[in-house]
């Protein structure tokens, strides 16, 4: 349905002539009115908080400048791009952790190795030093071993 549209110097609506589309169109030949497509979420009595947009002759709210579908559409993109940028983050935040999981088993099997060669080098080392004190670094075997048996338990004992 057309409606006819008067606006004051500030754009803000003055008059409206909703009767039918002919009277409309009549009254849009008349100097300051302009004829538009009515939007069925323009109220007559929430007249200011509309105005009527100069590139295309839409009614749009005076606040936004949107046609109430443009302004759904924005928000449905906005809230769209948020999703997207929460979803990066979790996925950044995931390859973080991943990374860090990663170093950190990698930290574990360097110091278990550094571990493992500090405790070799000191075995040999300890070894040459028995050699140069005249210590035999070679354990003995016992001449003689004695077990004995009891309820309780075994008592092993060597010479």
């Amino acid at each position: 349905m057309k409606i006819a549209i008067k606006l004051d110097e500030n754009r803000n609506i003055i008059g409206i002539n909703a009767t039918n589309d002919y009277a409309a169109e009549q009254q849009s030949k008349i100097d300051g009115w302009t004829l538009v497509d009515s939007n069925p979420a323009f109220s007559i009595d929430e007249m200011y908080k509309w105005t009527v947009r100069e590139s295309d002759n839409a009614l749009v709210h005076v606040k936004t400048g949107l046609t109430p579908d443009e302004e759904t559409k924005k928000s449905l993109t906005n809230l769209t791009k948020e999703q997207l940028n929460d979803s990066l983050t979790k996925d950044q935040l995931q390859m973080a952790l991943t990374a860090l999981t990663k170093e950190y088993i990698e930290d574990k099997a360097n110091s278990r190795m550094v571990t493992t060669e500090l405790t070799n080098r000191i075995a040999d080392l300890t070894i040459k030093l028995d050699k140069v004190m005249g210590i035999d670094p070679t354990p003995t075997t016992p001449s003689e071993v004695k077990s004995v048996a009891t309820v309780d338990g075994a008592v092993i004992s060597a010479q």
